[in-house]
């Protein structure tokens, strides 16, 4: 449960940053953006804290996103939607491996568009973003983000939503082979809340 909680509060931090950026137009947490972003260049981890840097302190935001959408907490209606999608969206992904090979051909694209100055500058964002609207985007249930319009419309913004909602996905890739499913959402909440709490009290 443990491992499961990190993987399903990723997906719940990818929903929440991508809220933020059509809501506000930025993130408030950087290094909730970076570990999340930075989790789709983690195939071949050793474990599922690995994935995320080894830090849960960089899992903090979805964790207690999680937290609080568990808890109905009306501000998260729209987070909640956002991560079921992603949910169901991971496990059709999973039957399309022709999907899956463009993704990890471009996430390889992406890497060499790093720098150790700025990892996730905004030619990685935009090439995550194309990898998501290539393959994510074809897809259905389409993840309907809402926000103002003024921010929905700005190409870098929009670039920002797309890349962290493929992180989103990673997370709820790896939430399912973890063991995760969608009934667990509806019968062990109380399970998962407490997990969330352990994990940010030990970060």
């Amino acid at each position: 449960m443990r491992e499961q909680t990190i993987a399903l509060a990723a997906v719940y931090q990818s929903a929440i940053l991508a809220h933020e950026l059509a809501n506000s137009g930025a993130v408030r947490d950087n290094k909730s953006w970076e570990v999340s972003l930075n989790s789709l260049y983690k195939i071949d981890a050793p474990s599922t804290e690995d994935i995320f840097n080894n830090d849960i302190s960089g899992l903090a935001l979805g964790l207690n996103t999680l937290i609080k959408s568990f808890n109905k907490d009306s501000y998260y209606i729209n987070v909640i939607k956002y991560t079921i999608t992603l949910l169901s969206l991971a496990a059709k992904l999973q039957q399309r491996p022709e999907m899956m090979d463009i993704i990890e051909k471009g996430l390889c694209d992406s890497k060499v568009l790093q720098n150790s100055e700025e990892p996730f500058n905004n030619s990685v964002v935009a090439k995550l973003a194309q990898i998501y609207s290539k393959t994510i985007s074809q897809m259905q249930p389409r993840v309907i983000v809402a926000g103002q319009p003024f921010h929905l419309k700005d190409q870098a913004i929009t670039e920002k939503i797309r890349a962290i909602l493929l992180a989103g996905i990673r997370a709820a890739i790896l939430w399912r082979q973890l063991g995760g499913t969608q009934l667990q959402l509806l019968f062990k909440r109380k399970v998962f809340m407490n997990e969330a709490k352990k994990l940010l009290t030990s970060s």
